[in-house]
């Protein structure tokens, strides 16, 4: 059995497929589900730890099993943060790499050992990494195996024991011999050998072009215009090449008719799970990162465009989780298709939100919510603004907002203007690492959990590793069912003062939508154990008055914390 180390990153789900189309039995933990023992008494044959996002640091028991591997003399691969993690180990130092690449391919030369076996050289291998290991800093127990023309390490073994990394990523499509260096690493680990002859055998398969994620003609599609040719003809990209296009775009090498093209031409053929997961993840990679101290945080963000015209529902609620003791990281943007978007009305609630990342981090530490302006940082959507603008339909880019949270929340209540939606993006979220996500649309069409009739709920959980849909009512949570009319909001200041009036204890339907959305919420963060216990928190948030303090909270840091930014500002100039 090989033991997959999950570093809470989409990628995990190709390496898992690959290895498992090569003939492994899988099994897959996460880096913060078990100890480093726990793992090792599974008994696994090999062990592969995955890419993910940060540092070492950050990569929970991984650094803990690779000494325990080595000790027990069992193989073990480490993929790009992985990579880094057995380098750090062994005493090398991580550094910034000389140029930041996400989705780039290289050619990349190698000593014919080890997991290379068999393997041309060079071969062209996909590099996601901004950070990679000090060529200078490599320890006397490890040699390098494969490099880059500049001299960036691609590979790494250790002189004595079966631990390999490599800073590519063997399972994208887009690494041709990935499939092989796949195999090499089985055949080491004495998982599934080599040698056995047959179709099936891993390198039968692996000289065939690898598995199935490799089989569908992807491989010639490196561009923007060759991804529009695709989606034409009806077929769908894979995961890898939907990143490796979004990237594209996000980076300003795609025209605006381009984009338009083929943002309009997954709509007609209807964008998948994997297209849907290729362009969140190029999109956050580019995101400018939000690192509260603060864990556990959740987000209320939804996609907006039901068209209905509320309050600002998930602000509000978002207060209300705040005020039952749940840090809130609030993602969210400027009005596009209503009067007033979360940006305009905290705004107008006097939240100072021109901070910058490391400010907004400390409002989630020191105030317990914090938000996250979409528009400071994810400044490379810039490049798709116009297009976005002039096709005047939803495509892709209307769902991606909420799956791209700078702060990278795990937890999520996710609203959706299509009932279609719920199941899709709850399994985006999944293979983005969520840990437990609830994605609602509620009667009639609106992305909230409704007061006036049913909701539709798909819910997610790593914990379960599937989703799960089903439909709540209010009278389910002793709600009594009310009218979409009474939910009606104005322009920002007008939903400011509903706002307030709301959180200051006034009853009626917007209350009662607030406490149906909050328990939902507190219900994904793990606060409460089912939605009627979600409901008496969310009460108790408002009549404490601890909901309107979260409020005021906000309010105070973010003036603080923008006046002295400001005051640097000023001093530098």
């Amino acid at each position: 059995m090989i033991l997959v180390i999950d570093n809470y990153d989409s990628f995990t789900y190709n390496l898992v497929q690959l290895l498992a189309a090569l003939g492994a039995e899988v099994e897959v933990r996460r880096n913060d589900a078990l100890s480093a023992d726990e793992a090792l008494a599974l008994n696994p044959t090999g062990i592969v730890i995955s890419p993910g996002p940060g540092t070492p640091d950050d990569a929970g028991i991984s650094r803990d099993v690779i000494r325990l591997a080595a000790e027990k003399d069992i193989a073990l691969l480490g993929v790009c943060l992985g990579h880094q993690c057995i380098a750090e180990v062994y005493g090398a130092s991580i550094c910034r790499a000389p140029h930041p690449v996400h989705g780039k391919t290289d050619a990349v030369t190698h000593d014919g050992t080890g997991v290379f076996s068999a393997v041309p050289s060079p071969f062209t291998a996909t590099r996601y990494h901004s950070l990679c290991v000090d060529s200078g800093s490599v320890p006397a127990q490890l040699r390098i195996t494969a490099q880059t023309p500049d001299g960036v390490i691609m590979g790494l073994a250790h002189t004595e024991k079966n631990l390999f990394g490599v800073q590519f990523h063997p399972e994208s499509v887009l690494t041709p011999e990935g499939a092989k260096i796949i195999a090499n690493f089985l055949d080491i680990a004495g998982e599934v050998s080599l040698t056995d002859g047959g179709s099936d055998t891993p390198r039968a398969v692996a000289a065939a072009g690898g598995t199935e994620r490799a089989s569908v003609g992807m491989s010639a599609v490196a561009t923007v215009p060759q991804a529009i040719a695709r989606v034409a003809a009806g077929e769908s990209l894979t995961e890898d090449v939907a990143h490796l296009v979004m990237g594209q775009i996000m980076d300003g090498e795609a025209t605006p008719s381009q984009i338009s093209a083929l943002v309009v031409g997954m709509r007609m053929k209807g964008e998948t799970v994997d297209e849907i997961v290729g362009f969140a993840r190029a999109m956050r990679e580019r995101a400018t990162p939000v690192r509260p101290a603060a864990t556990g945080f959740i987000d209320t963000c939804g996609t907006g465009g039901d068209g209905l015209h509320t309050f600002n529902i998930s602000t509000s609620t978002a207060f209300v989780v705040a005020g039952a003791g749940v840090p809130v990281a609030k993602h969210g943007n400027r009005a596009v298709s209503s009067s007033s978007g979360s940006a305009d009305v905290l705004e107008a609630l006097g939240v100072d939100i021109t901070l910058d990342a490391t400010d907004m981090a400390r409002c989630i530490d020191e105030a317990g919510l914090g938000f996250l302006f979409a528009q400071s940082l994810h400044s490379s959507m810039r490049h798709a603004a116009v297009p976005r603008r002039d096709i005047g339909i939803r495509t892709v880019f209307n769902i991606l907002g909420p799956l791209t949270n700078p702060a990278g929340a795990t937890r999520q209540l996710l609203g959706v203007y299509d009932p279609r939606l719920t199941a899709v993006l709850a399994e985006v979220a999944g293979r983005l690492g969520a840990q437990r996500v609830l994605v609602v649309n509620g009667h009639p069409g609106m992305d909230e959990v409704s007061s006036s009739g049913p909701t539709t709920v798909a819910e997610y959980t790593a914990e379960a590793g599937k989703v799960n849909v089903f439909e709540i009512t209010p009278e389910q949570v002793g709600i009594a069912r009310g009218s979409v009319a009474d939910l009606a909001g104005g322009d920002s200041a007008e939903n400011a003062q509903i706002l307030r009036l709301l959180l200051s204890g006034q009853h009626g339907p917007r209350r009662d939508v607030v406490l149906m959305n909050a328990a939902a919420a507190l219900l994904a963060a793990g606060k409460a154990n089912d939605l009627a216990e979600g409901v008496a928190l969310a009460r108790e948030s408002i009549d404490s008055g601890r909901a309107q303090e979260a409020l005021e909270k906000l309010v105070a840091v973010s003036q603080r914390l923008g006046s002295l930014a400001r005051q640097r500002t000023e001093g530098v100039s």
